[in-house]
């Protein structure tokens, strides 16, 4: 008998273990998020949207979309009023993108991002953005393109390997490492919508200690890709009697040093740049010369009014207390810090330019 009973129990968990997992679900049971929003309200409630995306039948690549939302008192309270308007279960794995309201950016990001830290079925290769509304308005705004907002914001920072809008994306397991684990400032990219068509890049949240400290526009973030040597391809626009060149940044690198005994942190950027406005290939190398130092005289103006705006608004946007821990210093204080940028460029004509 004890020997038949054996028998039956190895059974019993070989079944278990050829289903492959302790708790089976039908993927048909689960509700397909590819968006989810978190908004804390101005009567201090939670609302917590999700974006439940479809594509469409017959090999088109249209989608359709229902927006479904719960609302509670705690963060946890407004996941758990959701799931009581699904038909599916709530199952985060598909979810690529995650969106903080302005209420959520200015105090409360941190809770959003332990929650998300806290669920093992989180995919940390998606993205964490903001917006100055709700996001819940953000991810209802149809796209004008792909139909869903979800869609074309996940298109974007899935495919573009070098962003054309200044914004630095940076996957969830680097943003939580970085704000969670260090304290280092949490860099947002921020998205508004547009009256008509969809959605467009506005520029970055900067989060430190889990506040807002400042938002960044479009230009204004290009400069910060320009300190933490983020790879980008952005207009450069110079003032008269230049202006009617257009030059664009191919390449940058910069080289930041810091000197704990002066408190001062040194920049060196090296850019290339070409002109795709240029009449013909062969231009006075004068010209070139003196368009090189006009985009390097630019470049340098517009890091140090950064600077001061960062410094103003006590963040390290550009993370330069890295470069003081690796000089032995652990008491950077950007407010206390003195910079100086030196920028190097080369200009070179562009026939035909790069998009």
């Amino acid at each position: 008998m004890k020997v038949r009973r054996m028998g039956l129990l190895a059974l019993f968990f070989s079944a278990l273990l050829l289903a492959g997992c302790w708790d089976v679900h039908d993927i048909s049971d689960r509700t397909p998020i590819i968006a989810m929003g978190f908004d804390y309200l101005p009567g201090g409630r939670w609302r917590v949207s999700i974006s439940d995306v479809v594509l469409a039948q017959g090999g088109a690549a249209t989608y359709s979309e229902a927006i479904h939302w719960g609302e509670g008192a705690t963060l946890t309270g407004a996941v758990e009023d959701l799931r009581t308007h699904l038909s599916r279960r709530l199952y985060l794995g598909s979810c690529k993108l995650y969106v903080l309201g302005i209420g959520a950016l200015q105090a409360h990001s941190t809770e959003v991002l332990r929650m998300l830290l806290e669920r093992s079925e989180v995919d940390t290769t998606g993205f964490v953005l903001g917006t100055r509304a709700t996001a819940q308005a953000l991810l209802a705004k149809p796209d004008g393109v792909m139909g869903v907002t979800g869609v074309r914001l996940l298109k974007e920072f899935e495919s573009e390997m070098e962003s054309r809008d200044g914004h630095i994306k940076e996957p969830i397991w680097k943003t939580v490492w970085g704000t969670l684990d260090t304290g280092d400032t949490l860099r947002l990219p921020m998205f508004d919508q547009l009256a008509a068509t969809s959605v467009k890049a506005s520029g970055t949240a900067l989060i430190s200690g889990g506040r807002l400290r400042v938002l960044l526009d479009r230009e204004e973030s290009v400069d910060l890709r320009w300190l933490t040597n983020v790879r980008g391809r952005n207009v450069l626009a110079l003032d008269p009697p230049y202006s009617q060149y257009d030059l664009k940044t191919t390449s940058t690198h910069a080289t930041t040093t810091y000197d704990g005994r002066t408190r001062h942190i040194s920049v060196r950027l090296s850019a290339a740049l070409e002109m795709y406005t240029a009449p013909s290939l062969v231009l006075p190398e004068r010209l070139l010369q003196q368009l090189a130092q006009a985009a390097a005289q630019t470049m340098a103006r517009r890091m140090v009014a950064l600077t001061r705006k960062m410094q103003q608004a006590d963040v390290d946007g550009a993370l330069w207390h890295n470069a003081a821990m690796r000089a032995g210093h652990f008491d950077f204080d950007i407010r206390r810090t003195s910079v100086s940028v030196q920028v190097r460029a080369r200009v070179a004509p562009q026939f035909s330019p790069s998009l």
